[in-house]
């Protein structure tokens, strides 16, 4: 079973999701609130995929986009599950302080304040890179959001990089990926 985590100030009406869900019918979406600590942010989506995993036919295989991917490599680990990490925040409680103050949810138009407790909750965070689980990680070469070499350098040893020419949303699934959420999914 494919299961989605959207990135900040998303939700499941993401474009990725929504791309991932026209490949893969059964393919299920966590929610999260972005203004919600981290830790109890992956209690949350840790809840969610329990209930997920009761029900799976095939095995879990993650997708995450953006700050969805950092949760990914956090969440993915504890169910050894192979996963895919889109543009992946790195350090989230670096890379996201350029959005403290009042920010916006795309799809509902929701305002809500980030703060400086919520991003410093991201300090506390578990490096599970050595997890023995398969790793793709996609890096847009023109993502202008986060630093592409920093995913480059972080994940070098530790995942499956490919290169797109997208910028921080991902255009399609292309080949590659597809037949790597194929492969894992056991779908030929």
């Amino acid at each position: 079973m494919l299961v989605y985590i959207h990135g900040f100030n998303s939700s499941p009406a993401s474009n990725t999701y929504h791309k991932l869900k026209a490949l893969f019918a059964d393919a299920q979406a966590l929610e999260y609130p972005s203004e919600g600590l981290f830790a109890d942010n992956m209690t949350l989506l840790c809840q969610q995929v329990e209930l997920l995993k009761a029900a799976a036919t095939t095995p879990l295989v993650f997708v995450g986009s953006s700050l969805g991917g950092f949760y990914t490599s956090q969440v993915a680990p504890l169910f050894s599950a192979n996963c895919m990490l889109i543009n992946p925040a790195i350090r989230p409680a670096q890379s996201l302080r350029q959005f403290l103050g009042r920010n916006t949810y795309f799809h509902s138009g929701r305002h809500w304040e980030f703060t400086e407790t919520i991003c410093n909750s991201y300090q506390n965070f578990c490096d599970r890179r050595a997890a023995p689980i398969e790793r793709l990680v996609v890096i847009g070469r023109n993502d202008t959001t986060l630093d592409p070499e920093e995913g480059r350098q972080y994940w070098q040893n530790h995942a499956i990089i490919h290169e797109t020419d997208d910028a921080h949303s991902i255009e399609s699934i292309d080949a590659v990926m597809q037949a790597s959420l194929n492969r894992w999914l056991h779908l030929g």
